[in-house]
């Protein structure tokens, strides 16, 4: 099932009410390590925010726990959710990806610096394979948080008309 929604706290209260008799089912919000905008949506997606995460007790504590993915509080990215699944999985969709002129574009992505040790040959295609991780997490299904910013108006319409269902 692959839901969408411009209001994230409605994502958030879909997941609490579809497991609220399900205390060892888990859901969490995943996000774009390489976006800029979802800060200003409360999303803290950046290396900042998410380098000490712990990720252990993010996917397996229960509510009570500060640490827990249910609280739907703290972001994991696709670096940190990479081979592990929820149940549902909230995605936070950035302006890292985005349609513009009916083709994907990275634009307004956070650049990758350049390193003696890697270098990045196709940022594009590392942007496809990111989303397609966090897509890919929930085992119930998906929902996806498109904030309402006019840049992110094709994405949604896009998205919607690929089949996601608006919640």
């Amino acid at each position: 099932r692959l839901y969408i929604t411009r209001d994230l706290e409605q994502g958030k209260q879909y997941l609490r009410e579809r497991y609220a008799e399900f205390p060892r089912a888990r859901y969490g919000i995943l996000a774009s390590s390489r976006d800029k905008d979802l800060a200003d949506f409360g999303i803290g997606n950046d290396y900042q925010s998410t380098k000490r995460r712990r990720v252990g007790p993010w996917f397996t504590e229960g509510e009570e726990n500060e640490l827990s993915c249910r609280r739907l509080t703290d972001v994991v990215t696709e670096f940190q959710c990479q081979g592990l699944e929820l149940e549902m999985a909230l995605v936070a969709w950035g302006t890292d990806l985005m349609r513009k002129g009916g083709r994907w574009t990275i634009e307004k992505a956070r650049r990758y610096r350049p390193s003696g040790r890697c270098e990045v040959r196709d940022a594009f295609q590392m942007r496809l394979n990111a989303y397609r991780v966090l897509l890919t997490r929930g085992r119930d299904g998906t929902i996806v948080f498109v904030p309402p910013l006019a840049e992110l108006d094709e994405t949604w319409g896009y998205l919607r008309g690929a089949g996601f269902e608006e919640l």
